[in-house]
């Protein structure tokens, strides 16, 4: 799927991740009968499934099996991907934006199981919340006109026109929201360099730092 290429490649990029892996040979199309544990967009309209250690936490190193599903209407809008022309519809951003949380999902969770570094769930939703804006922001416009305008659009669509299904647990709920809260903080930090000084090359700075950081230091600059 040409959309899920595009933002492996864009993700690698940003980031320099050295990896053999490419997300789009990990795309699945029916959820696993069996209960894993996931880590997905607000609608469970695309999902990380994961199995193998009962705790991610407690062994990192642990052998996994991944498998990205995206929805049926997330792939039957991304699938003339090449086609799209800015501005995109409401339809295509969110379609583009659940695939780039799942394929941040994938890569952010190799990245530190590579490092031997423990991660949780939290921390996957809160990665994917920014990458999902960066990518979105570069992808979605032509950034050199009314840049201060679109960054709004975004920080609105992203952040505040979202919904939750009323079948996730309170915990998931509350994980949700959370992440939500702090990449949107992370991502008000980036407004200053994207509206006033057009400096893209800090914001590339800024956002490779983030992802280098394990929680802690993530939290502790964010409150």
């Amino acid at each position: 799927m040409l959309a899920v290429q595009q933002i492996d490649r864009a993700l690698k990029r940003l980031y320099n991740i050295e990896s053999s892996h490419c997300a789009e040979d990990f795309l699945i199309f029916h959820k696993p009968i069996v209960s894993l544990k996931n880590a997905g967009s607000k609608d469970l309209s695309g999902a990380l499934f994961i199995r193998g250690a009962d705790s991610l936490l407690d062994d990192p190193e642990s052998s996994l099996d991944l498998g990205i599903y995206l929805s049926s209407s997330v792939r039957e809008t991304l699938h003339n991907f090449h086609l799209w022309v800015s501005p995109w519809s409401v339809e295509q951003l969110n379609a583009f934006c659940v695939a780039c949380e799942e394929v941040s999902h994938f890569h952010y969770l190799l990245y530190n199981v590579n490092k031997s570094r423990p991660i949780s769930q939290f921390e996957l939703e809160l990665q994917g919340e920014v990458d999902k804006f960066v990518l979105s922001l570069f992808s979605h416009f032509d950034v050199s006109s009314r840049p201060q305008e679109k960054f709004e659009f975004l920080m609105s669509q992203l952040f505040e026109q979202f919904r939750l299904i009323s079948s996730l647990e309170e915990s998931q709920r509350r994980r949700y929201l959370e992440a939500n809260c702090f990449a949107r903080r992370f991502v008000q930090k980036l407004k200053k360099y994207f509206s006033e000084t057009h400096d893209f090359s800090k914001i590339i700075h800024q956002t490779r730092r983030f992802y280098q950081s394990d929680l802690a230091t993530k939290m502790s600059s964010l409150l």
